[in-house]
């Protein structure tokens, strides 16, 4: 069970710890005991930064023994969260196995590795380690060993220990800051400076180059890039009783936030998030707390207390937080504003880590000085320039063609809130790839009052990186909203034909 050396010592693929020792209770208030260094706490029990380091060392020696690959720090952590479950749910109050047993055991799996007495000394000596820890390492997990082979099969196991990890209390007090995938782009620095996950792209993603207003060819310009890890999308009720979504936020920097009041990291870092969160506000950046299991009531005054005014949803049952990988709290994952996980960080957070992880995105999703400038006719045969829009925001809705359902319904959504566009002097133009008959098809349709232009050469489709992006000679569903100095401020380009960002959205990214 288990990974590297492990494997031939427990029986389920699921657990396995080279922690020597039991650890005492953990209280809130003893999480910060100068005489004692936690690294993490289950439910009401401590694991100490001594014994994280032993079962690492251990874990190191004697995969090294067995030939095996040894696990990184994180993992080896994991395994001891997961030892104790065990043994609070299963083993309590069981006597560990006679160091006999113990000894057996050492000796077949030398035996295993074609590995000697010396050679054990040798790779221990190495460690810093003795036997005498290997064989209190084994009794631990001999008495794991026992009460899993009670759970059953390993798939059984699986299912169990994943139910335990839902329902227990889980607080990491150290700090993670590791790339999933490794990446020369990413920045060798040591946790807990943000390391990033995902590559980023060789050059910041940019607008397209301007266009002449009498321009007849595409100008060459690099599409928007999709995301390449893209974070699960969700809905949760917030702690004022709304439903939000994830996509709600795109085209915003998004720090999503897994934490619960009662973590002793989770509310040393509150109030550094909430002075964060107030600092970037402004520079679009939105700090999304996601609450693990309390109440409405606990979240709404823990926030108060401590300066946490952003978006706080509740995961109820844990089914968000298990869907990013979520297995110790506080945990939170960097999204960039066309939805890709960026970075991941376990472990407690102050304001400037979070600034150091978002100033790169930041940088990298700067908008050009201008917007391609076009000039395009519109249905009654008028030309529509976007330069002689400047001093207004501008609105520019990319729809797919005059048979599009999905298309016809959500420009019927913008002309409902036409009047919210016109209060904040924002012009709308809808605009397709196709000619001025088919424009005055659609605006009759919707029975539309803001302009819809043909962009039969697909110049401007072009320009904005939505044409021809599902393979159909049509532009994807797609927003830009331009600010009065004709700069693009926001945007959504849609994943799919129905892919258009909620009207409100919209209207919320207006300068």
């Amino acid at each position: 069970m288990g990974r590297g050396w492990l494997a031939g010592l427990v029986a389920s693929a699921v657990i396995a710890s080279a922690c020597a020792s039991q650890s005492p209770a953990l209280s809130p208030e003893s999480a910060t005991s100068p005489a004692v260094e936690w690294v993490a706490r289950v439910n009401d029990e401590g694991i100490t930064r001594e014994e994280w380091e032993r079962a690492l060392a251990l874990d190191r020696a004697m995969s090294a023994l067995a030939g095996q690959p040894a696990p990184d720090a994180e993992a080896v952590l994991q395994r001891l969260v997961n030892e104790r479950l065990v043994l609070q749910r299963v083993s309590a109050g069981r006597a560990l196995p006679s160091v006999e047993a113990a000894e057996a055991r050492l000796r077949l799996l030398l035996a295993r590795w074609n590995a000697s007495e010396a050679q054990l000394e040798a790779v221990l000596s190495e460690h810093r380690l003795h036997r005498a820890d290997v064989v209190a390492a084994i009794r631990r997990l001999l008495l794991v060993e026992e009460a899993l082979r009670q759970v059953g099969d390993a798939a059984a196991v699986e299912r169990w220990l994943a139910e335990q990890r839902r329902q227990a209390r889980i607080g990491l007090l150290v700090s993670f800051s590791a790339p999933r995938v490794p990446t020369p782009q990413a920045r060798a620095v040591a946790p807990p400076t943000p390391l990033v996950l995902a590559p980023p792209s060789p050059t910041p993603v940019q607008t397209p180059l301007v266009l002449a207003a009498q321009s007849t060819a595409p100008t060459p310009t690099s599409a928007p890039r999709l995301p390449k890890n893209p974070a699960p999308d969700f809905v949760l009720p917030s702690v004022d009783g709304r439903n939000v979504a994830l996509s709600d936020f795109r085209g915003r920097v998004v720090v999503l936030n897994f934490w619960a009041s009662w973590c002793p990291s989770c509310r040393a870092e509150a109030q550094d998030f909430g002075a964060f969160a107030r600092a970037y506000r402004e520079r679009n950046v939105v700090v999304v707390g996601v609450n693990l299991r309390e109440s409405a009531e606990v979240v709404h005054e823990f926030a108060g207390a401590n300066g946490m005014d952003y978006p706080l949803l509740l995961d109820a049952d844990g089914s968000v937080a298990q869907r990013y990988d979520v297995v110790g709290i506080p945990t939170t994952v960097f999204i960039d504003p066309i939805g890709d996980v960026r970075a991941r960080h376990v472990g407690l957070l102050n304001a400037q880590q979070l600034a150091e992880y978002v100033q790169p995105l930041l940088e990298e999703f700067a908008p050009e000085a201008r917007a391609p400038d076009f000039a395009l006719p519109a249905d009654d045969r008028s030309t529509v320039s976007l330069a002689a829009l400047r001093g207004r925001p501008v609105v520019l809705v990319f729809y797919r063609s005059a048979g599009c359902g999905a298309c016809q319904q959500y420009l019927r959504a913008v002309q409902a809130a036409h009047e919210q566009f016109a209060r904040r002097n924002a012009q709308v133009l809808a605009i397709a790839v196709q000619g001025v008959t088919q424009a005055s098809v659609v605006r009759a349709l919707g029975q539309l009052s803001f302009p819809v232009l043909a962009d039969e050469q697909h110049v401007v489709s072009e320009a904005f990186g939505v044409y021809n992006r599902f393979g159909d000679g049509l532009a994807a569903p797609a927003v830009f909203v331009i600010d009065a100095q004709g700069r693009v401020v926001w945007s959504h380009i849609g994943n799919s034909p129905e892919d258009y960002p909620p009207v409100e959205t919209v209207l919320a990214r207006l300068p």
